[in-house]
């Protein structure tokens, strides 16, 4: 437990092997902080996971839960490594995440400074009898990367991703009146109207009818990594995960005869219209199913009452385009041992993810 000063309140602590085993909590933040999608994230299919607890944090006035994994591989955290060109993996051996890289957000939005005090020492801690290199929490957007970096600093912060938020608004006329530049409006409206003209259209999949499509979905996944060289980053046992999680949905982009040519899979939650995944079929035109794809997913956000969207971590380029704020979101990492070839190493990831980022 982490020492506090006599006046303030200890913050009692519990590990728990599996999420049914903790208590109800209060409403996530995100589709990402609920019950459900730690749930999914317990399979060791989804991702390699040696090793998985949950722990239960109580300051007296809340509850708050983080999920804490031993991995030995990310393909999220490789293909990090793959788009700087790495010539060596920043780590030599297993990490402990808090939660998964594929929780898009991470961090315990609102918890207080002694819960972060607590959930840092405890994950030193487990990454420590776990022999893990290092302790990392991933995917902290501005607000949460400079609460923890002011409670627990760490060793390093690197810059992982950026996803993309846009208000809504009326409508895509409104979305669209809004994109910055008269070039990329008129490509945007231009994608759109091709994607109509070739009979593209939008088949929107939630609940119990989510999970047959999930197949077509992963194997559209797998043959654009295989003919782009790119990273593969979504197996099908994960995918299958998700409908337990409230909210699921995937937006399929398909041809008359029902062939599938891209598609997003994502959530709605509260407000927000959550694009986590997305796949197209780029022999077939990207240039326009993207667009296309992502229009006609604004006016479904719209038409369901949606007020945020929020695009996801891919196509970074295109979604500054058209308006969208970038978000960043950081890893803090704590080194288990001082370790200054690994530092190096997580620093120059930094740099190069900075700059690939700008380009």
């Amino acid at each position: 437990m982490t020492v506090l000063p006599a006046q303030y309140p200890t913050v009692r602590t519990s590990w728990h092997r599996t999420v049914a085993s903790l208590p109800d909590e209060r409403p996530a933040p995100t589709p990402f902080h609920s019950r459900q999608w730690a749930a999914a994230w317990q399979s060791p299919q989804v991702e390699s996971a040696l090793y998985q607890r949950h722990l239960l944090l109580n300051d007296g006035w809340h509850s708050h839960r983080l999920s804490y994994q031993l991995s030995d591989t990310s393909p999220l955290w490789n293909a990090l490594e793959s788009v700087t060109h790495r010539r060596h993996p920043v780590f030599s051996g297993p990490v402990v995440y808090a939660p998964s890289l594929y929780s898009q957000y991470g961090g315990l939005p609102g918890a207080s400074a002694l819960v972060l005090a607590e959930a840092v020492d405890r994950g030193r801690q487990l990454a420590r009898e776990t022999d893990a290199q290092a302790f990392v929490v991933p995917n902290l957007a501005p607000v949460e990367a400079a609460q923890w970096t002011r409670i627990r600093p760490p060793d390093a912060r690197v810059r992982l991703f950026h996803t993309h938020r846009s208000l809504l608004g009326a409508g895509l006329q409104e979305f669209t009146a809004r994109i910055p530049t008269s070039k990329a409006r008129t490509q945007f409206q231009r994608q759109r109207s091709r994607g109509t003209a070739v009979g593209l259209r939008l088949r929107t999949v939630t609940g119990a009818a989510l999970q047959p499509v999930l197949p077509a979905v992963h194997a559209l996944h797998a043959e654009e990594a295989r003919r782009q060289a790119t990273p593969y980053l979504y197996s099908l046992p994960m995918l299958n995960a998700l409908p337990g999680i409230p909210g699921a949905l995937a937006l399929l982009a398909e041809e008359p005869d029902g062939t599938l040519v891209g598609a997003f899979l994502g959530f709605r939650h509260g407000t927000t219209l959550y694009l986590w995944a997305e796949t197209v079929a780029h022999e077939r035109g990207d240039n326009y199913i993207s667009g296309w794809l992502l229009a006609e997913s604004v006016r479904h956000a719209v038409a369901t009452g949606a007020r945020v969207l929020d695009a996801g971590r891919g196509h970074r380029s295109f979604k500054r385009q058209l308006g969208m704020t970038p978000v960043p979101l950081t890893a803090a990492c704590y080194l288990t041992t001082p370790d200054p070839l690994a530092l190096s190493r997580l620093r120059e990831l930094d740099t190069a993810l900075e700059a690939h980022g700008r380009a």
